[in-house]
């Protein structure tokens, strides 16, 4: 039997081959050493001889116990003795896709105010942040509070930005080893403010009639 970690996951991963002399299923019952209530079962029901099975999902740094067993077509059990592997620490950050930026008008006429609604997606459970700051290049001198809810689809609200202005901003997210993965810079252009209803009816008169100019600057 063979243990194998795999590296480049957004887990502990192992892979896990055997060989028999008799075509049988492939059972893995695996879990924390030190937690046996916590076990799992990889199931696969294929009668080979020659196995093969990858078990995600492991933690971190931590020991496992393994036992490996299987069935013949006649129901007759074969069980190795029960291994022990330990998984490597966490040093991966998560990967960060999908990432969306929505921008948002608010209010109207010199009340109103911008907002950008940001979004992505992680490959594992990690926190939400964005940095962001204005013109298309340079510094991010700002960032939100960060969302310490691990999760794997993220949503980070931008509030109080002015119109007509260019931002540009990075996604952070940190897994729970503390790995930090930071997006592409994103530039965006907040909407353009809207007149009041007000100043809309006067423009329009104006347009209209032409004699109400004067009343629309104002």
């Amino acid at each position: 039997m063979k243990l194998q970690q795999v590296k480049g996951t957004a887990t502990g991963t192992i892979l896990v081959t055997w060989v028999t002399n008799t075509p049988i299923s492939s059972i893995i019952t695996y879990y924390p050493s030190a937690n046996p209530s916590a076990a799992q079962d990889n199931i696969d029901v294929k009668l080979v001889t020659a196995h093969r099975a990858l078990i995600s999902g492991l933690l971190p740094n931590t020991a496992y116990t393994m036992v490996v067993k299987g069935r013949d077509k006649v129901g007759n059990e074969a069980v190795a003795s029960a291994q022990t592997f330990s998984t490597a620490s966490d040093t991966r950050p998560p990967s960060i896709a999908n990432l969306k930026v929505e921008p948002v008008i608010l209010g109207v006429g010199e009340e109103a105010t911008a907002q950008l609604v940001v979004s992505w997606d992680t490959d594992e459970l990690s926190t939400s942040q964005v940095a962001y700051g204005e013109g298309s290049g340079g510094s991010l001198g700002s960032k939100t509070q960060q969302d310490s809810n691990r999760t794997f689809n993220h949503l980070v609200v931008i509030s109080n930005l002015q119109p007509s202005k260019v931002y540009h901003l990075k996604a952070l997210s940190m897994d729970e080893a503390s790995n930090e993965a930071t997006s592409v810079d994103r530039v965006v252009i907040t909407p353009k403010e809207t007149k009041s209803a007000l100043n809309l009816v006067v423009s329009n008169l104006s347009q209209a009639f032409g004699f109400l100019g004067g009343i629309a600057g104002n």
